[in-house]
């Protein structure tokens, strides 16, 4: 007769009941999560919190998955997890649900005056005066008002003229619309100030004598002198500030054989031959023709002539129109020529940083006008990043002024710090390899990975966390 050991019967029963029990234990939390996750998710976590919901419901249908495959250990790992997740959306799901501090029915988002209560018809503002303005742009909230005048009443107006009294500087005397002055509120009677009064005067906008009917004596030439004073009636006087009384132009104030540079003379050259040619560009001071009129001035006796000088100041080089050859930014473009003589520049740009519609180049750094964007929680690049990050290398070849580029890669402070500046100097290094396919010399680029180290916003918000991932170039050299 064969025995059997009761033990080696019972082993087995005891491990498939054993499995149940456990099986059914991790079933039993996967479906309490599931319930607790779609409880915060209609009180709001997927608006306040959607990263740790979706993370959560992630880790859920990971332990379903390990459960159905035997997998108990790995299905508990993923319960463990999720509810790190499930904990912060549970406390925060509710965070950022619209409130009405002031209980006036409209919710702040939307309401002006948020801690005032006011009708939804003025966004939440009060009226307090009625007038059908509300208080915020109500610049007399007290007493009832128009709007033409901000809210407040209309002012007095004891002359009816049509200026109120606040405004007139002749409230008891109304003013005299004639389109002259209009606005003081005040009567002019001598519009043109010539000593005559406006019902008699033949010229009431012109100043002229009383011996003839207050209008000004007749100026052919229309230079202002009249007729009677003017020595040259039917040539207007060229006002230069040169002997500009006596009516007549004058062509050659200094005399040097050289027409002075105003528009009257050069545009009637031919008429004044006999007295001077060409244009004056010092028409008060006697020059050689060679000069274009003016003397011979050299400050700083480098040989150029202060009228050639670009720095009349400072010695400099013939060549170099009298400047010394500066080159303040290094970018081999001397600053004489250079517009932005303190920036690195191209020359397709005289001088300035290339213009780029995704970046700007200044001095200190490369500023990116959007996010460089990975694949979530790797240092792979999306190709919707591959135009501005091919801009930044285009910027880097075209500025030899540019020796040295560092490139940051920053995170926010959500998980490990180690694993975080791991993660940031992985996603500098891919920024790094990215440029150097583009064409930019390797020697020129350093990454340096900060992790969570260097915020910019805080960490609080999803609208910080955003901003903290992130990635810099700093110009160092």
């Amino acid at each position: 007769m064969r025995y059997v050991s009761l033990g080696s019967v019972l082993l087995p029963v005891v491990l498939v009941f054993f499995s149940c029990v456990t099986g059914e234990k991790i079933q039993n939390e996967i479906n309490v999560e599931k319930s607790r996750l779609a409880v915060d998710d209609k009180r709001g976590a997927r608006i306040c919190v959607p990263y740790d919901l979706a993370m959560a419901r992630v880790e859920v249908v990971s332990a379903q998955a390990e459960l159905d495959a035997g997998n108990y250990h790995l299905a508990e790992e993923h319960l463990l997890r999720e509810k790190g997740f499930a904990e912060r959306a549970t406390k925060l799901a509710d965070s950022c649900i619209p409130r009405d501090r002031d209980e006036d029915g409209v919710e702040d988002s939307a309401d002006k005056c948020p801690t005032q209560p006011g009708p939804a018809q003025f966004e939440g503002c009060p009226d307090t005066d009625g007038d059908g303005i509300p208080d915020r742009d109500d610049r007399c909230p007290l007493v009832p008002g128009i709007r033409e005048l901000g809210g407040c009443a209309p002012a007095a107006d004891t002359d009816g003229d049509g200026i109120p009294d606040n405004k007139d500087r002749c409230p008891f005397d109304a003013e005299d619309k004639d389109n002259f002055q209009d606005e003081d509120g005040c009567p002019d009677t001598d519009n043109d100030k010539d000593g005559i009064v406006d019902e008699i005067d033949k010229c009431p906008d012109q100043p002229g004598p009383a011996s003839n009917q207050g209008c000004p004596f007749h100026d052919k030439d229309g230079d202002g002198i009249p007729d009677d004073l003017d020595k040259c009636p039917t040539e207007p006087e060229d006002r230069d500030g040169f002997e500009d009384q006596d009516g007549c132009p004058e062509a050659d104030n200094d005399k040097d054989g050289l027409c002075d540079d105003n528009p009257e003379i050069q545009k009637n050259l031919d008429r004044f031959k006999p007295v001077c040619s060409g244009t004056d560009r010092c028409p008060d001071e006697k020059g050689p023709h060679e000069n274009h009129g003016c003397p011979f001035l050299d400050r700083d006796g480098d040989g150029v002539p202060d009228v050639a000088d670009k720095c009349p100041d400072e010695k400099g080089l013939r060549e170099n129109d009298g400047c010394p050859v500066l080159d303040r930014d290094g970018d081999g473009i001397l600053d004489k020529d250079d517009k932005c003589p303190d920036e690195p520049g191209v020359t397709e740009e005289h001088g300035c940083p290339k213009k780029y519609k995704l970046i700007v180049v200044t001095a200190q750094k490369i500023e990116l006008k959007q996010t460089v964007f990975f694949k979530t929680g790797q240092a792979i690049i999306e190709k919707k990043s591959y135009e501005m990050l091919k801009e930044v290398a285009d910027a880097i070849k075209s500025a030899p002024a540019i020796k040295k580029v560092v490139i940051e890669g920053h995170t926010d402070s959500v998980g490990n710090r180690a694993l975080n500046v791991k993660l940031s100097q992985a996603r500098a290094e891919s920024v790094r390899e990215f440029l150097i396919d583009e064409g930019v010399d390797p020697s020129k680029l350093e990454a340096i990975g900060y992790g969570p180290d260097k915020p910019i916003a805080p960490n609080k918000t999803e609208t910080g966390r955003s901003k903290n991932r992130r990635v810099e170039f700093k110009i160092v050299q």
